[in-house]
């Protein structure tokens, strides 16, 4: 992949420069000669226009484009199958029905219904897309000046006014903003990526000073002249919502120019970024107006383009079950043809033997007039049979799926037990996104989830810290007490409830629940020492500092309506619907002692709650603004009554501002797990230096403190409070409480901006050179001199932090419940081990006792010494042999011209990092040999004892690498290399002599699989999103079973997405999550009940009805192959065929769905409360081709009943005194009217819930074939194929013998039923038994887990 184009715009004086050789070689659409275009025409033809179409269809495409939709094999070949046998119908040689295509009927029902839901669902897009087309916004044209325009007349170069509240109409450049400093806006991005904290942009710092704030009269955008490279919209990586970069230039002084126009110094440029950018609907918030230049329009934009990649890499999600249903398909089909052939066959010899002038089987038939040879015969008879066949593949499937799984998604959306009424008073119900995989909820072996926001609250509470050596805050939390009580075997309801009341009074804050305020700041003022009181300050600071909150002043807004009266003919939009006013409250800005309600934005908990710690010690971030920050710095301390007895101390409180210069920030993600910001403080001693603070993760940050460059031991020489903040850690992470660690440096000028005339020497230069890159490998550059920057700073290790986030209620019971019901749990987050571990024993997810007994595996992250390599391991043969091929493939790659220079050094850490690589696998694929090993001892010493295991992400990074590197997958980093002739088996470490040789063999990615099977719950931490994604992947190849995610932020789509299942959880990190999800919930705690509830009863309900519809479909096709018999399979067809075309509609249609809705032979609250019923039924149990195959023979049984015995009460035997027959049609009357009874009474023996709708359905469809056989009795008109019913129905119905034949057949056929309800009474399955137990109100328990054989002991030495 090559070097990415750019996007250039040219603003001159307001108006974009637009060069006749940019326009496509083709004509204007108005004109013939293109340099008479419009200027707009111009930038339409060379950009395109903002107008949004998402639509399929329009108005007079719309008819035909549905039904080649619905008519094409690929798309739906059940469709297609059927119109196949249409076009046979009506072939008179080998129709059934006179050459009528009756099968058209019920095939353009379907495709009537499929349409109308198209064309509304269409219609809803159309109208979205006129309401986003027609909002009008107000646009500066040159001449005119500001003027309002609809959003699909917006085109690139156009500037663009977007008030308040308003949406953003397409892609834009920041250039202007209503904020009095004007140089931010905040934007709510939660229709882009769901998240609902508000993000600032910026208008870049250059814009600011070319070009004197205003309020975007005409007069400011006249003056603008400059120009814009930016990324192309057809480049590859475009799409990433996260990544744009521009180049801003000066010096532009006419239409026509070069890059030699551009004057040196004026023309200088600047680099511009996503923070500068604006996204398509995206919302102004809390900013009076903002201006932008549209940069892409359209279909251009980046979510448009977002969305057309996604819908190419959309996976379709499909259940077990409805797979099994296709298979099903295939091998009826294949039935299908075999009974075909077989009748073909037949007919063909029947044909032989009348030509022959031999006497047949079943007499000699001399008036037929057979012209066609046997052959020929044969072939016709093939399709004539293929049509009456047909109803092997019966189309009413689909139909009846998709209607019932649209139902029982509606009964999950208005469960009232998984509603849940948030802090607004407002109750949010279930919601249902894919509604056909229902019936796969029952079938979950695996559950990943995530832990922040879905097994907790989310909301933060500061609660500890530690600075230098000292630890601040002794509460703990509540996760802390139930693990103590846990491990201490006391009543965990009491021991909560004891901490709750020792809790009254202590939370000062909404964020803050922190009891040593008063020790914290004597400490500051020197109370403990100068060098404590620094650290201290120094902590603040980085807390205040370092992060990306931005205060705003609280004002009351009061709703104009700016739009008057609607016309009612035409309606037009407005970007903004409502203008809101401040109230006129003027507060002091200068005085820092003026009281100013502030407002806090902040993009994540954690990072408000350590504000608001930072702002309740005094340290109140108060202003920030473009290359500014000010703090208002409270001096003094005041006890209160909060703060516990004691004498009330008054001490006058000093305010100051203190202003920091905002040199940069290095934010935080997902992979970096850590921020650092760079300051300049423009006050006391420090004034002029640089000040670097940095917070993240303890391992991340700790492997950039000074002496990282070195070796780990360095680190720990250089770094006093080192031992003590890990120490510290280690409990906060048994307390359960999310850390963060704290570090700073503070450097000279020189060190960030170099030279002040050429800037070489600095890193600002080295960063600003990698954020203009274009290379491909762009982003890895930037992250790589982002990590030498913080490494290069040499940061100070001051203190930590420690944040309570409390566990939603019921999440333990529902963890033990899922647990109970044989489902595996695996927690993947971003905390340490010990932290997870404790997290983990709280909410039952493990054992209180399971370390102690080493039922727990643990692999935590690498110790010092195994992250690092010795001088004697520099000096061994492997190191040298691994130097030398590097050596040799840095030559040939110079000789190739990749390579100018050879750089040993470079090499050499290179074959370092590999070799650091290569000693943690060797450890790893030790540490798996021991605890594989250790495996088979403890589950013979603990039967039936869970496992647990908990892994480090580092850990998990050597089996993903080993993992990808087994499917040729793995992309060459040199991070992560592995030199040529290592081997796992070295005796450099020293390996396990007790695992198996079998063992031993295995891959490192085989070992961790056969180990975290066996346990029930798995712990991972440390982890990035992709990595999540990775191990569900992992276990779905190798168990092949569903699995289920479950998240609530933008971190966990990756995992959602990749798992069979995915459920979101609407939190405070916004709707990503729930966007990308299947199924939507409130709480953690309502899985249980989507799970096992839900789950269970909609897959013994969908199970029968894929399986009960193929049963009965088929009972009528063995009926007429068998009437095939008695007519030389001549493809006479003997039922009415009105009569047939409503067995699937109004006679056996109703009784299914009913069941398949309502049905249940379990009450909910029982599968709730006795969570081990869930595995009964999952797996092969209710579905398979051994399922398919019962269903299918007892249709063969049921039809050879229900013909063979009516055929003799009426064809072999006279039903009258006389002798005569009624006639094939009366005969097959019956046997179809004994088809009906017997489909309708075969599904009455699997009913459990006999409520009044199946009472009125089950009689109903009974009672509708009487009342349908006498209206087609009543008239000659319903004639076709030569079936004529007229006055036969009136005949049967007062003959006896009719009506015994009804009885008989049908308690005939459904003897096997009988016998099987008589076996399951008196040897009733485990299901039976339980259902039995709760009618009764008996006690049960779970037979898997208990010795039935000894409790059958103890019964006998009883009644000894």
């Amino acid at each position: 992949m090559g070097s990415r184009r750019d996007r250039e715009i040219k603003i001159v004086d307001g108006r974009l420069v637009v060069s006749y050789a940019d326009l496509p070689p083709r004509k204007c659409s108005n004109c013939f000669w293109p340099w008479s275009c419009f200027e707009g025409d111009k930038r339409a033809r060379i950009y395109g226009t903002n107008k949004i179409e998402s639509t399929k269809y329009t108005w007079y495409n719309f008819l035909f484009k549905n039904l080649y939709e619905q008519s094409v094999p690929w798309l739906k070949p059940a469709n297609f199958y059927f119109i196949c046998i249409a076009i046979l119908q009506s072939i008179s040689e080998v129709s059934t029905t006179q050459g009528n295509p009756t099968i058209l009927l019920p095939l353009f029902f379907v495709m009537g219904v499929t349409m109308i839901k198209d064309w509304i669902e269409d219609d809803k897009r159309r109208e979205q897309d006129r309401y986003a087309n027609e909002t009008r916004y107000k646009v500066y044209r040159p001449g005119p000046g500001w003027v309002w325009v609809q959003s699909q007349n917006i085109l690139v170069g156009d500037f663009v006014l977007i008030e308040e509240d308003g949406k953003v109409p397409c892609d834009i450049f920041v250039v202007g903003s209503g904020i009095d400093s004007g140089d931010i806006v905040f934007v709510d991005t939660k229709d882009l990526d769901g998240e609902t904290n508000l993000k600032p942009k910026h208008v870049p710092k250059i814009i600011l000073e070319k070009f004197q704030k205003s309020r975007g009269n005409e007069s400011s955008i006249d003056k603008m002249s400059f120009k814009l490279k930016c990324d192309h919209p057809d480049d590859e990586g475009f799409t990433e919502m996260e990544a744009w970069r521009g180049q801003v230039s000066f010096g532009v002084k006419h239409r026509r120019y070069s890059e030699s126009d551009l004057k040196d110094g004026s023309a200088s440029g600047s680099s511009v970024d996503i923070n500068n950018f604006i996204l398509r609907t995206c919302v102004v918030r809390n900013t009076p107006w903002v201006i932008g230049l549209a940069i892409y329009t359209g279909d251009q934009t980046k979510i448009q383009k977002n969305s057309s990649k996604n819908q190419k890499n959309l996976r379709v999600k499909m259940s077990t079950v409805f797979r099994h249903m296709n298979y099903g398909f295939a091998t009826m089909g294949i039935l299908q043809l075999v009974v075909c052939l077989f009748c073909a066959v037949a007919a063909g010899f029947y044909q032989f033997r009348l030509k022959g002038g031999e006497e047949d089987v079943w007499g000699q038939h001399w008036y037929l007039v057979l012209t066609d040879s046997p052959l020929s015969e044969g072939f016709k008879r093939f399709f004539t049979w293929f049509i009456i066949c047909k109803d092997f593949l019966p189309i009413s499937l689909y139909v009846s799926l998709e209607m019932v799984q649209f139902c029982q998604a509606k009964f999950i959306d208005w469960d009232a037990k998984m509603a849940y009424k948030d802090e607004e008073g407002e109750w949010n119900f279930a919601t249902v996104q894919t509604s056909r995989l229902n019936e796969e909820l029952a079938q979950v072996h695996y559950i990943f989830s995530d832990k922040t926001g879905t097994l907790t609250q989310n909301r933060m509470d500061f609660k500890k810290c530690t600075i230098g050596k000292e630890q601040y805050g002794t509460k703990t939390t509540t996760a802390g007490i139930v693990r103590m009580a846990r491990l201490e075997g006391k009543n965990v309801t009491k021991e909560l409830e004891k901490f709750r009341e020792s809790l009254v009074g202590l939370k000062v804050h909404d964020f803050v629940e922190f009891d040593e305020r008063e020790r914290l700041l004597l400490d500051l003022e020197g109370a403990n020492g100068e060098v404590q009181s620094k650290l201290i300050e120094e902590y603040l600071y980085a807390l205040s500092l370092n992060n990306s909150v931005f205060p705003k002043i609280k004002k009351k807004k009061v709703v104009n309506n700016l739009r008057g009266k609607k016309k009612k003919k035409k309606k037009r939009f407005r970007g903004s619907e409502k203008k809101f006013q401040s109230e006129e409250v003027k507060f002091d800005m200068l005085d820092p002692n003026a009281y100013v309600p502030l407002q806090l934005d902040s993009s994540s908990p954690d990072e408000k709650a350590l504000v608001y710690f930072a702002q309740f010690m005094g340290f109140e971030i108060f202003e920030r603004r473009e290359g500014l920050v000010k703090i208002k710095r409270t001096i003094g301390r005041k006890i209160t009554p909060v703060m516990g007895p004691g004498q009330q101390v008054e001490v006058k409180l000093t305010k100051t501002f203190e202003s920091f210069e905002d040199i940069a920030l290095i934010d935080f993600s997902s992979k970096r797990k850590r921020m650092t910001v760079i300051v300049s403080p423009q006050f006391g001693p420090d004034k002029g230096k640089l000040k670097i603070y940095c917070k993240g993760a303890d391992s991340y940050v700790k492997a950039l403190l000074k002496g990282s460059a070195v070796s780990a031991q360095a680190v720990e020489d250089n770094q006093p409070y080192l031992s003590d903040t890990f120490s510290h850690l280690e409990k906060f992470g048994n307390e359960s409480l999310r850390t963060l660690v704290i570090a700073y440096a503070t450097k000279s000028r020189y060190w960030w901006f170099g030279d002040e005339k050429t800037g070489e020497g600095g890193w600002k230069k080295k960063y600003e050179d990698a954020l203009q890159s274009k290379a491909p490998n762009a982003r890895e550059v930037i992250a790589q001199i982002e990590t030498e920057i913080e490494r290069d700073a040499e940061m100070e290790l001051i203190g930590s932090t420690a944040i309570e986030d409390k566990l939603q209620d019921g999440v333990p019971e529902a963890i033990k419940s899922l647990l109970d019901a044989s489902i595996k749990i695996w927690v993947l987050t971003g905390d340490n081990v010990s932290t997870a571990v404790n997290i983990g024993i709280s909410c039952n997810l493990l054992e209180a006792d399971m370390h102690a007994e080493g039922r727990l595996f643990v692999f935590d992250d690498f110790k010092k010494e195994q992250k690092d390599i010795s001088d004697w391991e520099m000096k061994s043969p492997m190191f040298r042999a691994a130097y030398s091929h590097a050596i040799i493939a840095e030559t040939k790659a110079m000789s190739k011209g990749h390579n100018p220079v050879l750089n040993r050094k470079k090499v050499r850490e290179k074959v370092k990092r590999q070799l650091i690589f290569h000693k943690k696998a060797k450890i790893v694929n030790r540490d798996l040999d021991t605890a594989l090993e250790r495996l088979e001892w403890i589950k013979t010493k603990f039967t039936g004892q869970p496992l647990g295991l908990a892994i480090h992400g580092n850990v998990w990074k050597i089996v993903q690498y080993y993992r990808a590197k087994e499917k040729k997958k793995l992309s060459n980093t040199e991070d992560e290399d592995e030199p040529e002739g290592f081997s796992l088996t070295d005796d450099t470490i020293p390996q396990s002599n007790i695992a198996g040789e079998k063992v031993k063999s295995l891959s490192i990615p085989e070992k961790f699989y056969l180990l975290a099977r066996e346990c029930k719950s798995v712990i991972g931490c440390r982890l990035e999103p992709t990595e999540k994604a990775e191990i569900v992947q992992m276990m779905q190849e190798r168990e092949s079973v569903p699995t289920l995610a479950i998240g609530d932020g933008n971190n966990d789509t990756v995992m959602i997405k990749t798992a069979e299942i995915g459920v979101g959880i609407r939190g405070v990190e916004g709707t990503s999550a729930v966007s990308a999800s299947d199924y939507v919930i409130s709480q953690f705690s309502f899985l249980t009940r989507l799970i096992l509830v839900h789950g269970r009863l909609n897959n013994r309900r969908v199970c029968m009805l894929v399986y009960y519809i193929f049963y009965k479909t088929s009972l009528a096709v063995w009926a007429v192959l068998f009437f095939g018999f008695y007519s030389a399979f001549s493809g006479q067809f003997p039922f009415l065929d009105w009569m047939y075309q409503l067995h699937n509609i109004a006679f056996t249609a109703l009784p299914i769905i009913i069941f398949a809705i309502f049905d249940k032979d379990i009450e909910p609250e029982n599968l709730e409360k006795y969570p081990f019923v869930y595995p009964w039924t999952r797996g092969p149990v209710s579905y398979g081709f051994h399922v398919l195959a019962e269903w299918i023979a007892t249709s063969f049984i049921h039809a050879a009943i229900c013909f063979f015995i009516p055929w003799y009460s009426f064809e072999v035997t006279s039903p009258e005194a006389s002798g005569q027959s009624f006639g094939y049609e009366s005969t097959m009357l019956v046997v179809y009217a004994a088809v009906v009874i017997v489909t309708n009474q075969k599904l009455a023996f699997y009913n459990a819930h006999w409520n009044w709708a199946w009472h009125i359905v089950f009689w109903g469809s009974i009672g509708t074939l009487f009342g349908f056989i006498l209206i087609f009795s009543t008239s000659t008109a319903f004639s076709i194929g030569g079936i004529d019913y007229f006055f036969i129905g009136f005949r049967l119905f007062v003959m006896p013998r009719f009506w015994l034949t009804l009885v008989v057949t049908t308690a005939l056929a459904c003897l096997f039923d009988y016998s099987r309800a008589m076996v399951v009474h008196f040897y009733p399955d485990r299901t039976r038994v339980f259902i039995e137990a709760m009618q009764y109100q008996k006690k049960v328990f779970d037979p898997d887990r208990v010795d039935l054989d000894a409790i059958r002991r103890m019964k006998l030495k009883a009644r000894a």
